[in-house]
């Protein structure tokens, strides 16, 4: 509460060392103790989350399930344990959680800034499970994955805690990772063209939880940016609070 109340939004870990993260990322989104850089942060957020959005958060997760085994559907020709699957900024797991329980045979990544969410999400991903989900800390701007490596990628609640410039790059680089014909599913925050009856809601939630960049991203346009890193079909749809976001890499030899 002292925190909210002075505006303190860069009170992290010390001994964090800023070169090892971009500088939008080094703030306490949400006024949350220690960023996304602790374990204690880690072990709070998933609670904080629910008690945000009234315990619909799985819920509103779950959403990038129906797309994302759609858009697999043009592997259909495919073992479906040949499937590889990135959830990006994966958090403490809770997506990949529930990819896993609709495609329990598919090879599952998931990548993010933090390591202590990372160790979070081990925890929770793989303790007694018969299969693995690979974890890696990685940028979502500039993932450590070869090109064309992926059949589906999936992104939730990331793009409207990052700048207009990363936002796209994050895009990009799903677009890169992905196999001709792959899919990329986003979830995140409804935005004003589509609710635009919430304009005060949303405005208030971004000065009371330390949003510093959901103020660009809600007037964003998420579909023009999937168009322009070469997405094809794009669809757009919104549940709750919640706007679902589908788009495919085209399947030509040369994409």
């Amino acid at each position: 509460w002292n925190r909210r109340k002075e505006r303190n939004v860069r009170d992290l870990p010390k001994g964090t060392d800023p070169s090892l993260f971009p500088d939008y990322y080094l703030q306490n989104f949400h006024h949350q103790t220690d960023g996304y850089l602790s374990d204690h942060s880690a072990g709070l957020y998933d609670l904080q989350v629910e008690i945000l959005f009234n315990g619909t958060a799985d819920a509103m997760r779950r959403r990038v399930i129906t797309p994302l085994k759609r858009g697999l559907k043009h592997f259909t020709d495919r073992s479906p344990a040949s499937l590889r699957i990135l959830d990006v900024a994966t958090g403490t797991g809770r997506t990949l959680h529930q990819i896993r329980a609709a495609l329990p045979h598919a090879e599952l990544l998931g990548t993010d800034l933090s390591d202590a969410y990372l160790r979070q999400a081990n925890r929770w991903l793989n303790t007694a499970q018969t299969s693995l989900v690979q974890l890696i800390r990685a940028n979502g701007e500039s993932l450590p994955l070869a090109d064309r490596c992926l059949q589906g990628v999936t992104c939730v609640f990331l793009l409207h805690e990052l700048p207009g410039e990363a936002r796209q790059n994050v895009v990009n680089e799903a677009w890169r990772v992905l196999e001709p014909g792959g899919v990329l599913v986003l979830a995140d925050s409804i935005q004003l063209t589509d609710t635009p009856e919430l304009s005060v809601v949303m405005d208030n939630f971004r000065k009371f939880f330390h949003e510093p960049y959901y103020r660009d991203y809600i007037g964003d346009d998420i579909e023009t940016r999937l168009v322009t890193a070469g997405f094809e079909g794009v669809t757009a749809e919104s549940h709750f609070m919640t706007r679902i976001w589908s788009a495919r890499k085209p399947a030509s030899n040369h994409a």
